[in-house]
């Protein structure tokens, strides 16, 4: 059977583009080289004001994960494998290990979903006794594997899937968008406070919302899939839980890594919201501080 058009061409997309890239050269000997694993949603430029705050001396790199077929593939098909979170991480540390960036410290980084394969790439390096190469773990409000967080995909109640979708439609127009759903909103709903704060044109179609909706909860399913039965043991390390306000579960504390933190779990509280952070001046300005500090010191929390 020949396979879908659209995953076909995800399929070609993908293979043409590597997984690693580097996204700036140091100038001088590297002191911070600073590994950020991406899971796709937006854009990998969403990095680029971060890369840009770095330390002269950093050797800021990129792991792209819509850039494995099989996870740009399974966005689109439902029916087709997914691969886990340990196939991803693997991949991904294959990828530093042949760019020789496992030989010297690293600072691992990842946003959303992306949080999670970076603790697993720290957990395989851990489990190859080479952990110390790893100065620093940051996950951007990803929400932690662990079994409470770890729903049915059609668990997740339209309300707050609304509200993911208004954020994320948002950070994809740059502009804020206000809207708070409740009960009784859907999408037609979504669509005419969009239209009436001038986040959409006028003439925006339900029809092509819902496209765009669809495409978005199917990115959402596709990471559950993934991260399905994945529950890792706790490192011997300290994680940094970086959260904005507006963060996929703001009712959490501490989105479940606490239990994954086997010392104290860092927290820094910043502006902007789970898709809109890395563009947020402020917040920028705190992680790039962040991630040029020693290890040892902690970050300063609002």
């Amino acid at each position: 059977m020949s396979p879908r058009p659209d995953t076909a061409v995800a399929d070609r997309r993908s293979l043409r583009r590597p997984l690693l890239t580097a996204l700036g050269t140091a100038a001088g000997p590297t002191a911070c080289t600073v590994c950020a694993v991406h899971p796709g949603a937006l854009p990998p430029t969403i990095w680029q004001d971060l890369v840009a705050r770095l330390p002269e001396d950093s050797a800021p790199h990129l792991c792209d994960l819509g850039n494995v077929p099989a996870y740009a593939m399974a966005a689109l098909d439902p029916t087709a494998p997914v691969p886990g979170v340990r196939e991803l991480a693997a991949q991904c540390l294959a990828e530093l290990t042949a760019a020789a960036l496992t030989e010297r410290h690293l600072t691992l980084i990842g946003w959303s979903f992306g949080g999670v394969v970076a603790y697993e790439i720290a957990a395989q390096l851990e489990a190859e006794g080479r952990g110390e190469v790893v100065d620093g773990l940051v996950v951007l409000d990803s929400i932690a594997p662990v079994a409470a967080f770890q729903p049915a995909d059609d668990a997740l109640k339209p309300t707050l899937l609304l509200d993911w979708f208004a954020m994320y439609l948002g950070a994809k127009r740059r502009r804020r968008f206000d809207f708070v759903p409740t009960d009784e909103d859907d999408l037609a709903t979504l669509l005419a406070a969009a239209t009436a704060q001038g986040l959409l044109p006028a003439d925006t179609q339900e029809a092509g919302l819902r496209k765009l909706f669809t495409a978005f909860h199917a990115g959402l399913v596709r990471n559950n899939r993934c991260t399905a039965g994945y529950l890792p043991d706790p490192l011997d390390r300290t994680v940094t839980l970086v959260k904005p306000e507006g963060s996929l579960l703001p009712a959490s504390p501490d989105l479940g890594w606490s239990e994954l933190s086997g010392r104290p779990l860092r927290q820094l509280a910043v502006p902007g919201d789970h898709y809109t952070l890395l563009g947020e001046p402020e917040t920028v300005a705190a992680l790039a501080a962040l991630l040029a500090a020693p290890p040892t010191a902690p970050p300063q929390a609002d």
